[in-house]
């Protein structure tokens, strides 16, 4: 199964622009696409609904997740998913365990670094990472061949901030990310 779990939509897009991520979903062969929405404590909770409303309207499988950015003051309630956006920091195991059931966004991208001594916490705390195509390094093959190596569970984004971006990159990531049906940090999917 093709997926993208990491698709920033606007929700004060027109009608017409949010429906574009619908029809490119569908010519791209998306059986699963995770829109997010940056989330910020300020935000109104309809500003939440309307956007979850939004995606309850999509023919394909849209998922709704929200990107926290470090630190994290509030987690919103009724998301399928939460991507943990850290900027420069160096992960540690004290950090990482407060965190469970998430998926640490593109990993060393914006400062972050993350050793492979902290995988075997990765695992416990059933966190995913994120093969983020816009942010991909090949120095970052051990990494993730670490995490496939523990069983972590690799999720797969673009980062895709337009519906023609959306997907870019998934090929070349199949060889590391977790298969859909698979993921344990997706909540709006039942597996079968």
């Amino acid at each position: 199964m093709v997926y993208d779990l990491h698709v920033h939509i606007n929700p004060h897009a027109t009608e017409g622009e949010i429906y574009e991520y619908d029809t490119y979903a569908k010519m791209l062969h998306l059986d699963y696409v995770g829109f997010v929405i940056h989330y910020s404590p300020s935000m109104p909770e309809k500003l939440l609904r309307d956007f979850r409303d939004i995606l309850s309207t999509f023919t394909t499988n849209a998922l709704a997740g929200v990107e926290l950015h470090y630190p994290i003051k509030k987690v919103p309630r009724g998301f399928d998913y939460y991507l943990l956006h850290f900027s420069n920091i160096m992960l540690d195991a004290d950090l990482l365990k407060r965190f469970h059931s998430m998926i640490i966004a593109h990993p060393f991208a914006y400062g972050m670094r993350i050793s492979d001594s902290l995988i075997t916490l990765l695992k416990k705390n059933e966190l995913a990472v994120e093969y983020n195509s816009s942010h991909y390094k090949n120095s970052m093959r051990e990494f993730y061949n670490a995490c496939k190596d523990q069983g972590i569970q690799i999720t797969f984004g673009s980062d895709a901030h337009s519906p023609s971006e959306m997907g870019e990159g998934f090929d070349y990531a199949s060889q590391y990310i977790t298969p859909f049906n698979e993921l344990k940090v997706v909540r709006g999917y039942s597996h079968e």
